[in-house]
């Protein structure tokens, strides 16, 4: 059984940064020799125990879709259908193909082969963000009246070229809905046609403004730079702060940490509140124990209804003769303030999300965590109901959180896991690891429909650390410690080096991957607060997040030797977040 451990700092790198240092060139895991394929899964063959192949009605209606004579090949042994495409198609078209796939009714997921991102053309054009398209004007007639006939209307539409239609009055003029909406270029040609026509005092489209920077009084919040926006934000940043001016998180959103465990009984002070009680007494919280092996979970069974973070340290040797000595990491909780520490409560620190909930859902102990446990911990977390060893989870998640990993290819029974929780509408959040390798041999990173984070220090570079490939879909601030601690990201731990401590409830810097995955996860679960039209499902989340990612800053790694391997660019909170509110 595969043990996976999840993705910190503690990874040597040095041979793999060598070869990349000089100048070798990518792996071979990235060419594009072989024709290219798709793979899509339909929610009606999530589970199915005999993969079938396409209905012809289905394929010809793909074809249609993309303009692309496609060509069914086979299954996966998870059911997802092969498609090939015609030699000599370019990625770009491939991809374009692939999107319009996934956007059909009954498509639970569809990937090129390796998942290559294509920069949009926004990234191209470097905005740092998305300006919101111009839907109405608000014109001022001569009369004063802020009223119009129609045969008055009729002129001004020709006038501007565009259809108007009365929306409501305001003071003195009136609001006009176009008849489409436009981007900031054709409004401002709108506005000089309008007010050039007689009788029109002025015309103006009508732009979103939004309450000023939102600055918690959390007193470490000066030294999250992965949060920070505006003036003196690094690079790296994830644009957070920016994003809690359209909205802070919903408590309707359940964000799963599979990982650790959580500091509970003691319980960290900035994560008590984002939990929830299972009980009355406020004694038992809502989350699982998935660990099996009851030496490693060091609390006497095996799986439980008590997701604690008993301490993963562990003496030379503990785990096999080669195993080195380790103190306890406090990883799961680490994680977990990362993606919604308490916020604005006036103590440590603040987290992406300020009121999700977050369950944890521990799968990894002394050694690691082995394949079974952690794909049951997916399961279990997107609510299965009959996951060995448990009850169902009250509260299945919409969004999961990997900071794990290992290597290996994506196994049938992750993608299976993989595949339930997104039928069920929950998006998988996966690090992408920390050896400086190629994805396309690291679990789960690998396994389709998951959304893999590469990890940016501050100055938006590629971490030395960072895996890269072709299923990553974004960076994400992780950080890089080696100069300085307050280049990593500040979370929630014990100073405890083996059991936790009740008076060692404290802060520390981290970095990796596993760092990188919750802020995205913080991310998608501030995008699920703004769908109040319930428009959004996994694909679509994974869509926006890489068409609005920030482009990689000119010179960096990523921009040059590893374009096209890290992703779309850095994710952009606040442009994901207006991006959904856009959709409603």
């Amino acid at each position: 059984m595969t043990k996976t451990r999840f993705h910190n700092s503690s990874i040597t790198v040095l041979a793999a940064l060598a070869a990349l240092l000089l100048g070798a060139e990518p792996p071979d895991a990235w060419a594009a020799d072989a024709p290219a394929k798709a793979f899509v899964m339909l929610k009606a063959d999530v589970g199915t125990q005999a993969p079938r192949p396409v209905e012809p009605v289905l394929l010809d209606q793909w074809q249609a879709a993309t303009g692309v004579a496609l060509k069914w090949t086979g299954n996966t042994r998870t059911g997802a259908q092969i498609l090939q495409f015609p030699s000599g198609i370019s990625s770009s078209e491939v991809q374009a193909a692939v999107r319009r796939m996934g956007a059909m009714e009954g498509v639970l997921w569809a990937e090129s082969e390796g998942g290559q991102p294509v920069r949009s053309s926004r990234q191209q054009a470097k905005a740092a963000e998305v300006r919101p398209a111009i839907r109405e004007f608000i014109i001022k007639l001569k009369s004063g009246d802020g009223e119009t006939v129609e045969a008055e209307i009729a002129r001004l539409a020709a006038i501007a070229g565009i259809g108007l239609a009365p929306s409501r009055s305001t003071a003195g003029a009136g609001v006009y809905r176009l008849a489409r909406p436009v981007d900031e270029n054709e409004a401002q040609e709108i506005e000089r046609k309008l007010e050039e026509a007689a009788g029109v005092v002025y015309a103006d489209p009508v732009r979103m403004k939004y309450a000023r920077t939102v600055v918690p009084d959390d007193p470490k919040f000066t030294k999250e730079w992965h949060l920070r926006s505006g003036d003196g934000a690094q690079a790296g940043s994830a644009n957070v702060q920016a994003a809690w001016e359209l909205t802070r998180g919903s408590p309707e959103v359940t964000v799963a940490v599979v990982d650790s465990g959580i500091l509970f009984k003691p319980t960290h002070p900035d994560l008590k509140s984002r939990l929830v009680f299972a009980d009355e007494d406020r004694t038992a919280i809502i989350g699982w124990d998935l660990v099996s092996d009851a030496k490693l979970a060091r609390d006497g069974n095996g799986r439980d209804p008590r997701p604690k973070d008993e301490g993963d340290w562990r003496r030379a040797g503990y785990c096999g003769d080669d195993s080195e000595a380790q103190a306890s990491s406090w990883h799961g909780s680490h994680v977990a303030g990362t993606v919604g520490a308490a916020t604005d409560n006036g103590r440590g620190i603040s987290g992406v999300d300020w009121f999700a909930k977050i369950v944890p859902v521990r799968v990894l102990a002394a050694c690691g965590g082995d394949d079974a446990d952690i794909a049951d911990g997916i399961h279990w977390a997107a609510g299965r109901p009959d996951v060995p060893g448990t009850e169902a989870n009250p509260l299945p998640a919409r969004v999961i959180n990997l900071s794990l990993g290992g290597d290996g290819p994506c196994s049938d029974s992750y993608q299976a896991a993989v595949d339930y929780a997104l039928s069920r509408n929950a998006v998988v959040v996966v690090s992408a690891g920390n050896e400086s390798e190629d994805t396309a041999n690291k679990a789960p990173a690998n396994c389709h429909g998951v959304i893999t984070v590469a990890s940016v220090r501050p100055d938006g570079n590629l971490a030395d650390y960072s895996n890269f490939g072709r299923q990553v879909a974004l960076a994400a601030p992780g950080g890089e410690t080696a100069d300085s601690d307050s280049n990593g990201i500040l979370s929630t731990v014990n100073a405890s080096k083996k059991r936790p401590a009740a008076d060692g409830m404290k802060y520390g810097w981290e970095q990796g991957t596993s760092m990188a995955a919750p802020v995205v996860s913080g991310v998608v679960s501030l995008m699920l607060a703004a769908d109040t039209a319930g428009r959004l499902n996994p694909q679509k989340v994974k869509d926006i997040l890489m068409a609005t990612a920030r482009p990689f800053p000119e010179g960096t790694r990523c921009a040059t030797d590893l374009q096209g391997v890290c992703g779309a660019g850095i994710v952009d909170a606040h442009a994901a977040v207006k991006a959904v509110q856009d959709l409603q």
